[in-house]
């Protein structure tokens, strides 16, 4: 674990910090269910990582999005179109921000 943890967080400054459960727990918890508020399912290896945060109670005491609307950033495992198709139905089109890479040619 020790191990994983350095290699995560080697591109960073600063050391890693401890978070107490509660709060993961809401952070994962609340954008889980904001996601899938837009048509977005959790990875499916959330759910078997969930039952270590312990019982869920929405709602979430931490805010997700951007200025008060969704916000993706693209991952390096990301459909951007995919996702901003879904967007575009859930919230209607420029009711969103993104940031995607542009491939150059």
């Amino acid at each position: 674990m020790a191990d994983t943890v350095a290699e995560f967080f080697a591109a960073y400054d600063a050391e890693p910090l401890q978070a107490p459960l509660d709060l993961a727990r809401h952070l994962i918890f609340g954008a889980v269910d904001y996601s899938r508020g837009l048509g977005f399912d959790p990875h499916r290896d959330f759910y078997s990582a969930a039952p270590y945060l312990g019982t869920w109670e929405p709602p979430s005491r931490i805010t997700v999005g951007l200025n008060g609307k969704p916000y993706f950033q693209q991952g390096p495992h990301d459909n951007p179109e995919r996702i901003i198709r879904t967007l575009n139905r859930s919230v209607g089109e420029s009711n969103y921000h993104f940031t995607t890479v542009s491939e150059l040619r």
